[in-house]
């Protein structure tokens, strides 16, 4: 009968390994924070399970943990660590102390854990990653970096404990349906329109569920794994083998969405001006004339008119520009902004610039299309 400790055994991927160890008659200590949602999971195996609550970034209740395990179990087979948070963190806006407690509890509390049980010969340790500890991702560092130090500690931990006959490795999964997204506020619009989107950056198409990286866990826990330690499992249904879909980061305030733009708007504003201010200074300059309201209405009526797709031209656009299909595109788009200024000249006049002349500050604010403005 193996003796098994879960972290983060309240919900999610904890919780699938809780359920699963406890069918297969395993003894569990369930380690979180809602105790409620560990007795539920342990309710069917009371003479088997031990609910423990614990705050993994305070030392003295990590202590306290340790002496309860001791006296449960003496010593463990197995260890699954699967606390983890997301929280939003920038260089701009995060405080140091809101650092270090995405680090303590993606990653401290991991190595306090490894480092003061007690482990039987032929034990094993999976730890829980995501993509983003190999992947960045803006606005996200402190996560970012706590992962990437788990993954490392993973194979460092391999190498030093392989000599006790202890496996050490991880399972990096991402995208998960779970509450993760929850912790940073995002919601339900913001959680639909992410998931969504990352389908569309998974090959098999579908996020995943934490059933499938627990399949994987309970895998390298057995002794079908015996040969395997110091290993990242990607279990993200192809995820990183796509490119990063990059997005400019112009702080979290100023962002369409905590995570990538929401549509196809943003992109369109942005291959608009690219293309106009290359190649139609006229147009450019009764744009520059424009207030940011009246600028943001303009554009996407424009955008909505013209049917603007920003497939249809790239930021070294020579080649598109020499086609006919594009050659037609970007006359039409002329037209409706022409028509469309004449427009808004007409029922904004009052709003318009009198002056004419533009000083160069005030001119490279308009032009410049990673301004602000045309994020928010």
């Amino acid at each position: 009968m193996k003796k098994v400790v879960i972290t983060g055994a309240s919900s999610g991927i904890g919780a699938c390994c809780a359920t699963y160890f406890l069918n297969c008659g395993s003894q569990i200590v369930l380690v979180g924070r809602d105790v409620q949602s560990m007795k539920s999971t342990a309710s069917k195996f009371p003479k088997t399970s031990t609910v423990i609550k614990c705050d993994l970034i305070k030392d003295d209740q990590i202590e306290d943990l340790k002496n309860s395990i001791f006296n449960i179990f003496q010593s463990i087979d197995i260890l699954i660590n699967c606390a983890g948070l997301k929280l939003d963190s920038d260089i701009e806006k995060t405080f140091p102390q809101d650092f270090d407690y995405s680090l303590n509890i993606n990653l401290r509390c991991v190595f306090l854990l490894i480092k003061n049980l007690n482990f039987n010969p032929n034990s094993s340790i999976v730890n829980v990653s995501c993509l983003y500890g190999t992947r960045p991702m803006q606005g996200l560092i402190s996560f970012c970096m706590a992962k990437a130090g788990l993954e490392a500690f993973t194979k460092s931990a391999a190498g030093e404990l392989a000599n006790d006959n202890i496996r050490v490795n991880c399972v990096s999964c991402c995208p998960i349906i779970s509450n993760s997204l929850r912790y940073v506020q995002a919601n339900e619009k913001e959680n639909n329109l992410m998931e969504e989107k990352m389908k569309k950056n998974v090959p098999l198409g579908r996020m995943g569920y934490p059933s499938d990286p627990a399949k994987a866990i309970v895998f390298l826990c057995s002794k079908r794994a015996e040969s395997i330690t110091g290993q990242i499992i990607k279990v993200d249904g192809g995820r990183n083998l796509t490119s990063s879909g990059y997005v400019h980061y112009k702080g979290y305030n100023n962002m369409n969405s905590r995570f990538e733009p929401d549509d196809e708007n943003l992109w369109n504003k942005f291959n608009i001006f690219n293309y106009f201010k290359k190649n139609e200074k006229n147009v450019m300059k009764k744009i520059e004339k424009m207030n940011e309201k009246e600028l943001d209405k303009f554009i996407n009526k424009t955008i909505s008119e013209s049917n603007f797709s920003h497939n249809l031209i790239e930021e070294n656009d020579e080649e598109n520009q020499s086609s006919n299909l594009n050659k037609k595109h970007f006359e039409k788009i002329s037209e409706t902004y022409e028509e469309n200024l004449e427009e808004n000249e007409k029922e904004d006049e009052n709003n318009i610039k009198e002056n004419d002349e533009i000083t160069i500050t005030e001119r490279e604010n308009i032009l410049d299309i990673n301004n602000n403005q045309y994020f928010k």
